[in-house]
């Protein structure tokens, strides 16, 4: 069935023997769930026929908000290849970094050893001016 408009403007929805259909109940449901639209947007687009419609609109919220699935598409190839690189290069960047903190410890201690054996101030001091 198709929507219909009201004397309003507003749409109505499809009904069967003066019911909402599921279908259409989860989708305001869902449409509001995922904030494409709002409560108040609902009501002023859609003519629901009933003395207390933000009140309906609460009740289909918890009949069906448990039921809507939140579905990530598949990884594609391309994707699935990126995310590899990208965890290869993480790795790489890891393994550098872990090097480097070596290296400097390395140094430190290097000039430790040197300044204590040769009694010579190879460090600067803080605030120094040259």
């Amino acid at each position: 069935m198709e929507e219909v408009k009201s004397e309003q403007g507003k749409e109505r929805f499809p009904r069967e023997k003066n019911e909402f259909s599921i279908a259409h109940r989860r989708w305001l449901v869902r449409e509001i769930e995922s904030g494409r639209m709002t409560k108040r947007e609902v009501l002023e687009r859609f003519d629901f026929q009933v003395k207390d419609p933000d009140s309906l609109l609460r009740y289909w919220h918890k009949l069906y908000a448990p039921q809507i699935v939140v579905s990530l598409p598949v990884m594609t190839e391309k994707e699935r290849h990126k995310l590899q690189s990208l965890q290869k290069r993480v790795s790489e960047l890891e393994k550098q970094l872990q090097d480097a903190q070596m290296k400097n410890v390395a140094l430190e201690t290097l000039i430790d050893v040197a300044e204590e054996q040769l009694h010579v101030p190879i460090r600067k001091k803080a605030g120094a001016r040259q």
